[in-house]
């Protein structure tokens, strides 16, 4: 792990995106964060520090994909921080849920995350990150209640899907990762009835990617507490 470097936050529109790329910024990272359509929120953290740039990604489209990695160039990252995601429908019935919606959902929290970490891995040097923003809900061991249902099976979808490509594409590179649960927090997600707020969240997970650790994949909260898989 390293204090600095050069990070790539995906998803950074809002929210605990827009808020990673803030607080990475702050303590002296340059930072690509990405947006889906122009931001105000990143547009306002690129304004505030010259060490924020911006680009723009759909996650979902391959080709929006592949265009952000040419407009990269040879830059070479020490993080990327797949943070792009969505709630579902909001009924959040298995009942009532359509394939269209089912697979709208898994496309976004599961599939693209971990096909936009497969496309970004060239970029990301040894001894690099790739984080992956998750949940404690992805948690199948720790599931022993009903809440939000179709949003934690995209989770754990997503959980089960990372094991695979850290054992895969990661392989023997010295490449940490870190699938990221950040709490319950304040935002258009979490809700005014959260545990805590944006910069408590993304101050906590920027001190476990600073903190010292052997490469491996790590399932971890913002506090850098283990949870279980």
């Amino acid at each position: 792990m390293v204090n600095t470097g050069r990070a790539v936050v995906i998803g950074a529109s809002r929210g605990l995106g827009a808020g990673l790329v803030r607080e990475l910024a702050g303590r002296g990272w340059d930072v690509v964060g990405t947006q889906r359509a122009e931001s105000a929120e990143l547009a306002a953290a690129a304004a505030a520090n010259a060490r924020v740039s911006i680009a723009t990604v759909d996650i979902d489209d391959p080709a929006s994909v592949a265009a952000l990695i040419t407009g990269l160039g040879d830059q070479k990252f020490d993080l990327v921080f797949v943070n792009a995601g969505v709630m579902g429908p909001l009924h959040n019935s298995i009942d009532k849920v359509t394939p269209a919606e089912l697979g709208a959902l898994m496309l976004t929290n599961a599939v693209a995350p971990i096909r936009t970490a497969q496309a970004l891995l060239p970029l990301v040097k040894d001894g690099g990150t790739v984080a992956l923003m998750t949940s404690i809900l992805g948690s199948v061991a720790g599931r022993r209640h009903g809440l939000n249902g179709l949003y934690s099976a995209s989770k754990a979808a997503l959980n089960s899907l990372s094991r695979g490509f850290f054992a895969a594409d990661i392989g023997k590179r010295p490449v940490t990762v870190i699938n990221f649960h950040p709490g319950w927090v304040k935002t258009d997600m979490g809700g005014t009835g959260a545990d805590i707020d944006v910069a408590t969240s993304v101050a906590g997970m920027a001190d476990v990617l600073a903190a010292p650790r052997a490469p491996g994949q790590y399932y971890l909260d913002y506090n850098g507490d283990t949870l279980p898989w």
